[in-house]
């Protein structure tokens, strides 16, 4: 798909407007009762229905016919009358008070990019509640105010959507665009973006709100999807964002409208899952405020630190590399927050934030690369990790911590006692690493990405250029091992404990897995295949030669944009004879039984098949669902006579794959949504059928996603109809604009040949 660097007009936007609560008209307001119920029932004051924004051509935005105004920083759109009793933030010293009855919570947003304070998470419909989160006690969010009243807290069972708090419904539009960027200095010609930006706005909503975004495709030559990654989507797949799977693209001139609810709480990403879109730039940061396990101090939340490998080509430019040597093209750079430093000439300066001194701060990591993992540090700093994806954890400390692609954290940052007896100075560099096999760059990276300050001084607005250049840290790093992998799996210990249960989809007495049908199957060799060609199966394109591909079940995974599975289930059959599509099917069961997959990384051309492995280790990421890891192993599964090697397979058959084997961990195992995927070793993971629905497993390495490496899982297909009912003729009429726009061949960036316009899975 060839990339387009077409300028459209600039989208206006409105600084929002603050309010103070006047106490004399919050008294007039009248208390609703609060009632516990399923979030997809109508609530008796709850989201309401759903009325896609709109935007005139003068660029004012509406809600049905009451005007909007847009927050700038978050995208957000609102009426102000809404927030006349509740400002929507508080700018200022974080506070948390009761109002009619009603808690409301001040989130701790620190004020060094934009107005300090964080949102004021509103709970309208729990009366007889009040806040309980404080700098003193970060655990607990609200609670009953009676003697021994419930607490929602840190121990809550989020997976339980009657035990989470009911907030209210936060809207937000987001416009995609071309535009020439220069995150480092040196232009990227065919820059994609939201609203203008890179990275995207920062999307903050609160535990327990309901999110609707509005998504506008301004593009020429591509469709468009967003994905949330990491949202659970809990019954409500149907706007998980996955084009040809959950929905048609977005067509160029049309609009889309997702809504969902934050049924966990924590920190992640938003991002294009339109083909490798996201590489040009489709990203923006996504935060869902909640408890954590440790205390830090008032208004000391940093805005999410998205760490980014970068080319000054566009993906589009670099995938035809990749189809021809068979190897992901080399990055040049990397970028925090969209800053980086590359080349002559005028750049931007260091992503520089400053701490304070003995003072405990949170800092959010993401890594949205599309071919890196990463390794954080701050030279003389402990990290002490808290979260990991959407999972509160046990703390522990560390001074530096692999992040692979599409993973999170939330860290505490403890204040050096003497700053500037450690430094001169009291800078320090912030350094993300790349690790060793999991990346791949022409020539070496800027590494000291960020710069760590005590001294205000040197802030914005209190610089003054007389005084000379602004002091580097002379800060050395610490030595520690960047080989490729993930967190050690004993730190990850879940606050909340899990224990898995055995699998439902494994039938012991089976001899051979292999020998299941492909849409049964738990067990997966990722690796490559030739595929395509004159003579080739499948609808790969390029066609003119067999082309290597990633896969990682019945073939490399290629969609159909015009035809998404939601929409093609009473053909189940059918999609599932289309080795293309890789279905796996979980039909008839329960949402308290556990399902099992192994994902195997052979280093040899395994026995079974003509796959060929190239050792790498690959991010695996499941849509819908957090995952147990029950095995993380760099030992290979298979056999290997030429060495004498005895696979751990042989330990794992199907009557030996269950929580009574030793090697295999089901107390309280590290869960999260992507895990690493070792090199030459293999995966066991486990998740609940609770959340009927269509998901997709993939590799988050744009490159081999879209060479092929997914597959997807049809659950519980027989209650997907009715999850999506609401929604069912709004994705329609989104498919119907799709068809109609592709269906001209004049919209094809090379109408000369049209077949040629998905050139990759799509995904």
């Amino acid at each position: 798909m060839k990339a387009s660097s077409v300028w459209t007009s600039i989208v206006q936007v409105f600084n929002f407007l603050s309010f103070s609560p006047n106490e004399a008209e919050v008294a007039q307001q009248k208390p609703i009762s609060y009632n516990h119920h399923h979030p997809l029932a109508k609530p008796t004051a709850g989201p309401g229905p759903k009325i896609a924004v709109t935007q005139d051509g003068a660029g004012n935005f509406f809600h049905g016919n009451t005007p909007l105004v847009q927050e700038f920083s978050s995208g957000m759109v609102y009426d102000p009358n809404d927030f006349k009793f509740v400002p929507l933030r508080h700018q200022g010293e974080e506070r948390s008070y009761v109002l009619h009855g009603s808690p409301v919570v001040g989130t701790p947003r620190n004020g060094q990019e934009g107005v300090e304070g964080g949102l004021d998470c509103h709970y309208p419909n729990m009366v007889d509640w009040e806040p309980c989160y404080t700098p003193e006690n970060r655990t607990c969010w609200i609670k009953q105010k009676v003697e021994g009243g419930k607490h929602i807290d840190i121990s809550t069972d989020y997976e339980d959507p009657a035990e989470v708090p009911e907030g209210i419904t936060r809207q937000f539009y987001l416009e995609v665009s071309e535009q020439p960027i220069a995150p480092d200095g040196t232009t990227m010609e065919h820059g994609k973006v939201f609203n203008r930006r890179y990275p995207g706005p920062w999307l903050e909503a609160c535990w327990g709100d309901w999110i609707e975004v509005t998504v506008k495709n301004n593009l020429r030559w591509n469709g468009t999807s967003v994905h949330w990654h990491g949202i659970r989507q809990f019954e409500s797949f149907q706007h998980d964002g996955v084009n040809g799977i959950t929905e048609c693209p977005i067509a160029p001139g049309d609009t889309f409208t997702y809504r969902f609810r934050a049924l966990q709480y924590g920190s992640a990403w938003y991002h294009s899952h339109y083909s490798l879109q996201y590489g040009d730039g489709l990203l923006g940061p996504i935060t869902i405020y909640g408890p954590s396990t440790a205390n830090f101090e008032s208004n000391e939340a940093f805005r999410p630190l998205l760490l980014s490998d970068w080319n000054h080509r566009s993906v589009f430019e670099d995938w035809p590399l990749m189809m021809e040597s068979g190897a992901a093209p080399a990055m040049t750079n990397i970028l925090i927050n969209g800053t980086g430093q590359f080349g002559y000439g005028p750049k931007p300066d260091k992503y520089t934030i400053w701490l304070d001194d003995k003072r405990a701060h949170m800092l959010i990591l993401v890594n949205t690369a599309v071919d890196t993992t990463f390794v954080f540090s701050i030279d003389d700093h402990q990290l002490e990790v808290i979260e990991m994806d959407f999972v509160p954890i046990q703390p522990y400390n560390t001074t530096n911590l692999k992040i692979g692609i599409g993973q999170r954290y939330h860290v505490l940052v403890h204040g050096l006692h003497e700053p500037y007896k450690a430094e001169r100075y009291g800078n320090y560099w912030m350094r993300a690493v790349p690790a060793r096999k999991c990346s791949k760059f022409a020539y070496g990276p800027d590494e000291q990405m960020g710069i760590v300050r005590y001294n205000r001084t040197y802030a914005p607005g209190n610089w003054n250029k007389t005084w000379g250049n602004i002091p580097n840290p002379l800060s050395e790093p610490p030595l520690y091992n960047i080989s490729c992998a993930d967190e050690p799996y004993e730190r990850l210990k879940p606050f909340r404990p899990w224990t898995v249960g055995n699998p439902v989809n494994i039938d012991k007495d089976t001899e051979d897995p292999y020998t299941l049908p492909n849409n049964t199957r738990y067990i997966f060799d990722v690796g490559m295949m030739p595929s395509g060609g004159p003579n080739g199966t499948g609808p790969y394109i390029p066609d003119d030669k067999s082309y290597t591909r990633w896969n990682m079940h019945d073939a490399p995974f290629r969609i159909n944009f015009s035809d998404p599975t939601l929409l093609a289930l009473d053909r189940v059959d059918d999609l599932i004879k289309q080795s293309h599509l890789d279905v796996i099917t979980l039909p008839n069961a329960t949402s308290d039984q556990w399902i099992w997959l192994v994902i195997t990384a052979p280093d040899k051309i395994p026995t079974k098949g003509e796959r060929i492995f190239f050792p790498a280790a690959h991010p695996m990421h499941l849509h819908g669902h957090d995952f147990a890891i029950l095995r993380q192993s760099e030992q290979n599964w298979y056999n290997d006579s030429e060495i004498n090697h005895i696979g751990e397979g042989e330990y794992l058959k199907p009557s030996m794959l269950n929580c009574d084997n030793p090697l295999i961990n089901c107390e309280n195992p590290p869960r999260r949504d992507v895990a690493l995927l070792p090199a030459t070793g293999y995966l066991v993971i486990a998740f609940k059928a609770d959340n009927p629905g269509i998901w997709v497993v993939h590799c988050h390495i744009a490159f081999h996603a879209s060479s092929g490496l997914a597959m997807q899982i049809i659950e519980n297909a027989h209650l997907i109809p009715d999850v999506m009912k609401d929604d069912k003729e709004m994705i329609e009429e989104s498919c119907k604009s799709w068809r109609e726009w592709h269906g001209n061949e004049m919209n094809h960036w090379d109408w000369h040949h049209p077949k040629h316009f998905q050139d990759d899975s799509g995904v």
